[in-house]
């Protein structure tokens, strides 16, 4: 019980069910990771506090509208991904991972779950940009896996649509955006301009990460190889 009340205050969640889900899925997030490494937070109320309250709580503020499509770029063991999918359960989701192991523990917890509206995809996040099913065809990407500002919008750029945000879960004092980077930004077609936003989504109240916005279309030679973009990233630091 005090599990559920802890994540119903931070969250403002009261479903009673989604509650029971989220609680549920980080006690399966603790069994699974005592025979596989899963996760780095070890304890139960560590999950509970860094995975589910920690994916939720920065976006609480946030409308997503019925439909909306997103992306959970790098889900490990379902983090954002799960307790998004849970907390805005009119919206459908696509988590992706390269991880054979942690995707079938992925797919296990959403069929465990049922929950009906996110599926987990083993793929290197840079194929899925590259096959038609995925390339611009989201309306939000989040990612938890990855801080490096560079990275993530290359690799979240062709996924979105025109109009569509990425979503980093970063700290306020850990944004720096020089001014290599604001021109890679420009060159997926991403601004960091919020007032901008031309999307589904609206914002009611104060936020802890970034929004970057996509303004225009993508070119088709982004993403580049990853041994690329990581050379390259390391300029903007």
């Amino acid at each position: 019980m005090e599990q559920l009340n802890n994540i119903s205050l931070r969250t403002g969640l009261c479903d009673q069910f989604k509650l029971s889900v989220l609680a549920e899925y980080a006690v399966a997030i603790h069994k699974e990771n005592n025979k596989h490494n899963l996760t780095g937070h070890k304890t139960l109320p560590e999950i509970i506090e860094n995975l589910i309250i920690g994916s939720i709580e920065p976006l609480k503020n946030i409308e997503v509208p019925r439909g909306t499509l997103f992306a959970d770029i790098g889900t490990g063991a379902g983090i954002p991904g799960i307790p998004l999918s849970v907390y805005f359960n009119d919206c459908r989701g696509i988590l992706f991972d390269s991880n054979q192991k942690k995707i079938r523990f992925v797919n296990k917890t959403i069929s465990d779950f049922g929950l009906v509206n996110v599926n987990g995809i083993d793929s290197r996040v840079e194929d899925a940009c590259r096959c038609d099913e995925y390339r611009e065809k989201f309306d939000i990407v989040f990612t938890r896996a990855m801080s490096d500002i560079y990275t993530v919008a290359e690799l979240s750029a062709p996924l979105l649509k025109t109009g569509g945000v990425v979503f980093l879960y970063i700290k306020k004092d850990q944004i720096l955006l020089n001014d290599y980077l604001l021109e890679h930004l420009s060159e997926l077609g991403i601004s960091t301009q919020i007032d901008s936003l031309n999307c589904k989504i609206k914002i009611n109240g104060p936020y802890e990460g970034l929004f970057l916005v996509k303004e225009k279309e993508t070119e088709k030679r982004y993403p580049r190889r990853m041994a690329v973009i990581k050379r390259m990233s390391s300029r903007s630091l």
